[in-house]
């Protein structure tokens, strides 16, 4: 148990000093009192499953997807902000639902939900509003209309 601390910890700290970028005496002070803050919450949750989710190993390799679909969005949100500035051509912002398969309050589904719009909002074009999960719908924002990534699909959104 103090060794899944220590390592929690430790890799919460080297994280933070990764993140700030430099070494100096309050980064260290910080750093090393979020990590045993971190630290001590995450063996909480893991010790009595608070938030219990099993991972789904088929889900959770839908990440290999993820650079296409930001570099593809990224490209969307760019060409929609340059007709924008260039041409006065607004932005479309778009609410759309598509069905899904949202599953019920079985671990599976939370985390098929919760890799759903993890990795979909991770995109530059699409935010994840949220899931209904009474009209099995997956509500979602756009700048510009394009499909549901295909990650998306393999997660539940049948479009």
């Amino acid at each position: 148990m103090v060794l899944a601390w220590v390592l929690l910890w430790t890799t919460s700290f080297v994280l933070m000093l990764l993140y700030v970028g430099k070494i100096a005496a309050d980064e260290l002070v910080m750093a090393a009192v979020g990590s045993a803050v971190t630290a001590t919450a995450s063996r909480i949750v893991l010790a009595t499953r608070i938030a219990p989710l099993a991972a789904q190993w088929r889900g959770v390799a839908q990440i290999w997807r993820l650079p296409k679909y930001i570099a593809t969005g990224t490209w969307e949100v760019v060409a929609v902000l340059a007709r924008q500035i260039f041409l006065r051509d607004p932005a479309e912002s778009l609410f759309h639902a598509v069905p899904f398969a949202a599953g019920g309050d079985d671990d599976d589904s939370a985390m098929r939900r919760a890799l759903a719009i993890a990795y979909t909002t991770a995109t530059p074009n699409f935010v994840i509003v949220g899931v209904d999960r009474e009209k099995g719908l997956l509500v979602y924002h756009q700048i510009r209309h394009s499909p549901i990534p295909e990650m998306t699909k393999k997660l539940g959104a049948r479009p």
